[in-house]
């Protein structure tokens, strides 16, 4: 099961204490719950702070980048994308952002088996309980148009 940078913080917050309280036991069984949940959605879904820097997403945003969450929670669009793709990705983010309103794009993402696929990815300031933007968040479907086979 992926992780993400919260459930990962959480659960080192409850090893650390010696005795969970049955709110906590309640909080973790919460939080279990949500990570299954949202890591059961085929759409690629994924988190940044302000500065661009991953705080987590979910297993399909995982598998578009080939690698376990937690080894990408923590990286920049730059250190994960080639420049050009990392440069379009910061600039559809600073546009949602400077406007403070969800946005849509499409784009090409890859596979690491090489697969291209068009996606539509909708992005949309990432609140906090208290209202305040703590980042982007950023959901994407594929819109590729199925590919056919000619029937003789």
């Amino acid at each position: 099961m992926t992780k993400t940078f919260l459930a990962a913080a959480v659960a080192a917050a409850l090893v650390a204490t010696t005795h969970q309280s049955p709110a906590a036991e309640t909080a973790k069984k919460q939080l279990e719950a949500i990570t299954t949940a949202v890591n059961s959605i085929p759409y690629i879904i994924f988190y940044k702070d302000m500065n661009g820097v991953y705080c987590g997403g979910n297993a399909a945003w995982a598998t578009l980048l080939g690698k376990p969450a937690d080894q990408l929670v923590g990286n920049t669009d730059f250190d994960i994308f080639p420049e050009e793709v990392a440069k379009s990705f910061q600039s559809y983010d600073k546009e949602m952002l400077a406007s403070g309103k969800a946005r849509r794009n499409t784009e090409w993402l890859v596979y690491p088996d090489g697969r291209k696929v068009k996606v539509e990815t909708l992005k949309t300031p990432w609140l906090g309980k208290d209202g305040k933007v703590l980042g982007v968040l950023g959901i994407c479907h594929e819109i590729t148009p199925p590919r056919t086979t000619k029937t003789p």
